[in-house]
């Protein structure tokens, strides 16, 4: 099985090898560790799940349990709508044992919504086509009288 991110409803960014994957729709943003960093790259390298598992096992020190932490990990992946399936390639699977270690062979998914609001009050994600980057306040979908009665708001 193969997959690749939601970008319907997700993006995200890799930075000094931890995963974000931020939902547009709901503000909510998930963090992966590293071990799960590393098995998601993969995935979205269209590396199959397999693969990966079988990159897993060889690593010294691999649990028994290694499948089920990587069909539970992709599974919650999936619950939370990051990733869908998507197709393959013949990329092979690259798991770093020192990472694999560091994170007891651990995969996890986090959800955040301490700045949902923030995320979901951006108004670059309501921006129209007409008014570009710097849309009138009418345009990121507040009626005058609600833009007034927040600009009072924030004036307190």
């Amino acid at each position: 099985m193969n997959y690749v991110l939601n970008e319907e409803k997700m993006f995200a960014d890799v930075t000094d090898g931890i995963a974000i994957i931020i939902n547009s729709e709901t503000g909510i943003y998930y963090g992966l560790n590293g071990l799960g960093t590393a098995v998601y790259e993969n995935l979205m390298n269209g590396v199959s799940v397999e693969s990966i598992l079988a990159a897993l096992k060889a690593l010294s020190g691999a649990p028994a349990d290694i499948e089920t932490r990587l069909n539970k990990f992709i599974q919650e992946m999936l619950d939370a709508e990051l990733i869908i399936e998507g197709s393959a390639s013949n990329s092979s699977a690259g798991i770093d044992a020192s990472i694999a270690s560091e994170d007891n062979f651990e995969m996890d998914v986090k959800a955040y919504d301490d700045a949902q609001e923030l995320l979901l009050a951006d108004p670059i994600h309501e921006v129209k086509e007409e008014t570009g980057w710097t849309p009138e306040k009418d345009s990121i979908g507040y009626s005058k009288e609600e833009t007034a009665k927040r600009e009072t708001k924030v004036e307190v």
